[in-house]
C-alpha cells in the first residue's frame, strides 16, 4: 500500500499543478456549460439531457488526452525503467495511475453539480435520475480512463497514445449508433458492445446490473492488458 500511495501522490501532484490538465478541464466546462445553457436559454428547457448526450463525445476527445502522458512519458523519458527496478509491481503502477486519473476526473465531475443546482432553483428535477447520470458519467468516465492508460502503454509518444485511446473509445461509441443498420441477429451483439447503449440507460434513471457489470468488466480488461504490455515491455 506504500508503495500505492508514493504512486498515486506523485501522480495527483501532476494532475493538480499541470496547465494542460486545468485547460482540458477549462475546455470540457466550457463545452458541457454551453450545451447546458443552450438547453436552458434557447431551447427553453430546465433539463440537462442535451449536455448530457454530448458529453461522451467530449470525454472521447478529454480523457485520452488526460491518460496519453500515464506510460509514454515514463517510457520516453526512461523513469519507467527506474520504477520497474524498484520493488514495485507492474499492477501498482498502473493502479496508481488509473486511481490519479480517477480522483481528477471526478473532481472535475464535481464542478458540473453547478447545473443540477441550477434547475434545482428554477424547479423540482428528479433526483434519482440526476444521481443515476452521474453514476454513469463517473462509470463511462472510468472506463475510458482505463482504455486511455492501456494506449498509453503500448509506446513512448504520447501522440500516438491520443490516439490509440481514442480510436477504441470510437469503436466502443459507434457501435451503439450504427446498431440499426446491422443484420438482426448481430443487433444485440452489438448494442450489448456499445459503451452507449449501457450509458443511455443510466441517463433515464435505470442502474442496472447489467450495464455496472459492463463498465467493470472493461475496467478491468484494459487494465488487465496494460499491467500485461508493462510486464513484456519491461523485459
Amino acid at each position: 500500500m506504500h508503495r500505492l500511495g508514493a504512486i498515486l501522490k506523485k501522480e495527483l501532484k501532476h494532475y493538480f499543478f499541470s496547465p494542460m490538465a486545468y485547460i482540458v478541464t477549462a475546455l470540457f466546462l466550457l463545452i458541457t456549460g454551453w450545451f447546458f445553457g443552450n438547453s436552458l436559454f434557447l431551447v427553453k428547457e430546465a433539463e440537462m439531457r442535451g449536455m448530457l448526450d454530448v458529453i461522451p463525445v467530449i470525454l472521447m476527445f478529454v480523457i485520452p488526452a488526460i491518460t496519453m502522458r500515464s506510460i509514454a512519458e515514463e517510457r520516453k523519458m526512461d523513469t519507467l525503467q527506474i520504477l520497474l527496478t524498484l520493488p514495485v509491481r507492474e499492477g501498482e503502477i498502473i493502479l496508481g495511475k488509473y486511481v490519479a486519473s480517477l480522483i481528477f476526473y471526478a473532481t472535475v465531475l464535481i464542478f458540473t453539480l453547478f447545473y443540477p443546482l441550477v434547475l434545482s432553483l428554477l424547479g423540482r428535477p428528479d433526483t434519482g435520475v440526476i444521481l443515476s447520470s452521474y453514476v454513469g458519467l463517473l462509470l463511462l468516465g472510468a472506463t475510458y480512463i482505463a482504455i486511455g492508460i492501456f494506449a498509453s502503454s503500448l509506446t513512448s509518444n504520447q501522440v500516438i497514445a491520443f490516439v490509440t485511446g481514442f480510436a477504441i473509445i470510437f469503436v466502443l461509441f459507434i457501435a451503439g449508433r450504427v446498431v440499426g443498420i446491422m443484420p438482426l441477429k448481430l443487433q444485440p451483439i452489438v448494442e450489448g458492445f456499445s459503451v452507449t447503449s449501457h450509458f443511455e440507460d443510466l441517463l433515464r434513471g435505470i442502474i442496472s446490473s447489467t450495464d455496472i457489470v459492463y463498465f467493470m468488466m472493461l475496467n478491468i480488461l484494459f487494465l488487465t492488458l496494460s499491467v500485461y504490455v508493462l510486464r513484456e515491455k519491461g523485459k
